[in-house]
């Protein structure tokens, strides 16, 4: 006696719809098991791409990120850039000195992650090369943020107990103009992209790892370029907009910390001054930011015609990298430890 089908007994798929799911989800578990072994291996024998050992702004004071209190960790270019030691204090801040401490004529140092020392040994940033130059105890109080969160900054070193009245500020002209009393949500919030790309450089050796391979393999690189996936330096630069409002409006803001401190306002230049399509506009902003500063009395220090006197002003940063290198922090050092000096 032949066994029939009940009409209710579902039939297992064996069509083509069925076998493809079956490879599909199979090679996803491929992949993942794949990713999986070559992050434990990356870990296992390239212990040097392990993301746990590098530096991250992850203790939060207010709507700001620093350091972890106590962290020693590295910061390192998949470029080859820079390879430096961090090491964070117990107020979150990448300084030696104890800015509770600090007393009337002694130094804060506020700015973005040009001033923290991107890249660079902390002996060799102008904050503590400005330290030995005046011979006055100086404090770096620098995380990455602009113009608003330079303020908070200086709140929270007050907070600690610091009395320090000189105040150096370093506003990088590349992304620290706003107009600050209407912020945007896009202005606040990094890209999906981004957010993305920070997560896993963070979390994966094995990206580290490709990442380091690509950017030093130059046909790899050229490739990733072409699609899209690596952004080359000199065309990742922040441009400014030609507004008047924001210019107005960053000055104001910085009128408003001026106001509470001996303060010098140092202009970090844009490298899109000498790079790209927007050099004239970039030019018109810079002096009108630095003459609409000078207008409201407060004491600026234009960094750019010394960054240009020998004609090769990106000389003074990395190769694959915007910030400063030792070069660019030795000249800022100089040039702000003659001018307080008058």
């Amino acid at each position: 006696m032949s066994v029939q089908t009940s009409p209710q007994m579902p039939r297992s798929e064996t069509g083509p719809k069925g076998r493809a799911a079956r490879v599909a989800v199979l090679l996803i578990v491929a992949v993942i098991v794949g990713l999986g072994l070559c992050e434990g291996l990356t870990r296992l024998f390239l212990p040097a791409f392990d993301p746990s050992g590098q530096f991250e702004f992850a203790y939060p004071v207010g709507s700001l990120m620093l350091g972890k209190p106590g962290t020693v960790a590295r910061q390192a270019k998949n470029t080859g850039d820079y390879d430096v030691p961090v090491r964070i204090n117990m107020h979150g801040l990448r300084d030696d000195n104890d800015v509770s401490a600090a007393t009337a004529g002694e130094i804060l140092v506020v700015g973005d992650s040009f001033t923290w020392g991107w890249g660079v040994e902390a002996r060799d940033r102008f904050s503590d090369r400005l330290q030995i130059l005046t011979g006055r105890r100086t404090f770096n109080l620098s995380t990455p943020t602009d113009i608003e969160g330079y303020a908070e900054l200086l709140a929270y070193a007050r907070s600690l107990g610091a009395r320090a009245d000189r105040v150096v500020i370093a506003v990088c002209m590349e992304n620290d103009l706003h107009r600050y009393a209407t912020r945007s949500d896009d202005e606040a919030y990094p890209s999906d992209a981004v957010s993305i790309r920070h997560w896993l450089s963070t979390h994966s050796a094995f990206y580290l790892f490709a990442l380091t391979v690509v950017h030093q393999t130059p046909w790899l690189r050229t490739l990733a370029v072409e699609a899209g996936l690596i952004t080359p330096n000199l065309e990742g630069i922040g441009r400014n907009d030609d507004d008047p409002a924001v210019v107005a409006a960053s000055a104001d803001r910085l009128l408003d910390i001026a106001r509470q401190y001996r303060a010098l306002v140092v202009l970090i230049p844009s490298r899109a001054l000498w790079v790209g399509p927007s050099r004239a506009v970039e030019d018109r902003v810079h002096q009108a930011f630095a003459g609409a500063l000078r207008q409201r009395g407060i004491d600026v220090l234009d960094l750019r015609p010394l960054l240009e006197a020998k004609g090769t002003p990106l000389a003074y940063h990395f190769a694959n990298d915007g910030h400063w290198n030792p070069a660019g922090h030795a000249l800022a050092a100089e040039a702000i430890s003659q001018h307080l000096a008058r």
